[in-house]
């Protein structure tokens, strides 16, 4: 995964770099914002971490601009402009998500992944698990076509399912996974999602529990591991 970090607060840059990096990002650094148009002109990047308050072009005609020519990359604002209008601004002009300064390092790269995860693997595509159909564009569910009624978390959770299933997923990948959004996640509530899940879509369905690793969506015809 490459992205392309454009915060003119030197510090910050490095840090936020740094912690991308460890959690397998390769990163660019930009200084301004015109400096920044020309690199995602030339280079070939997954995520956007940009700042509003930059010299040369400021954020908002950034990213504008970059939409304007229909390149659809995630992008992450991280600004000090707190109010609510700044943060519709943001996000009707193109953004993906909006993180208020200050903020963790921990949580700039839990929202990164999110935007990395949902734009290489959604796409507006439907998802197939047997029976079972998920449509991302519409975020519903449904079971032999019809639309089962899931709450939001609910929906979230079945899509990352869906996505990775026959592969083992635990509680912190889940939790990872939903950390795009403002609400706390708990590993009860992950475990109180789950059940849900199951008496939505029925027990006799390839949810499984795995004791003390976590959950496996089996598709038809595919052997899981040994569950509860």
């Amino acid at each position: 995964m490459k992205a392309l970090v454009v915060e003119d607060n030197l510090n910050l840059a490095r840090s936020i770099a740094a912690t991308l990096s460890e959690a397998a990002f390769s990163i660019d650094v930009a200084n301004d914002g015109r400096r920044a148009l020309h690199m995602l002109e030339q280079g070939d990047y997954d995520l956007l971490v940009l700042d509003l308050g930059l010299p040369e072009v400021d954020g908002i005609t950034l990213l504008r601009e970059l939409r304007h020519a229909q390149n659809t990359i995630p992008v992450l604002i991280i600004s000090a402009r707190d109010s609510l209008d700044q943060r519709i601004l943001g996000l009707e002009v193109g953004a993906d998500d909006y993180l208020c300064k200050p903020f963790s390092l921990e949580e700039v790269t839990a929202r990164a992944r999110a935007l990395v995860r949902r734009a290489k693997h959604f796409g507006g595509e439907t998802l197939q698990c047997g029976r079972l159909e998920f449509l991302p564009d519409a975020m519903e569910l449904r079971l032999d076509g019809n639309p089962l009624l899931l709450h939001r978390r609910e929906l979230e959770v079945m899509e990352y399912l869906m996505i990775n299933q026959n592969r083992l997923v635990n509680k912190d990948q889940i939790i990872d996974r939903l950390s795009n959004s403002d609400d706390s996640v708990s590993y009860a509530a992950v475990e109180t999602y789950i059940s849900r899940i199951r008496k939505k879509i029925g027990y006799d369905f390839g949810l499984k529990t795995v004791r003390g690793l976590g959950y496996y969506l089996e598709s038809k015809d595919t052997k899981g591991f040994s569950h509860e």
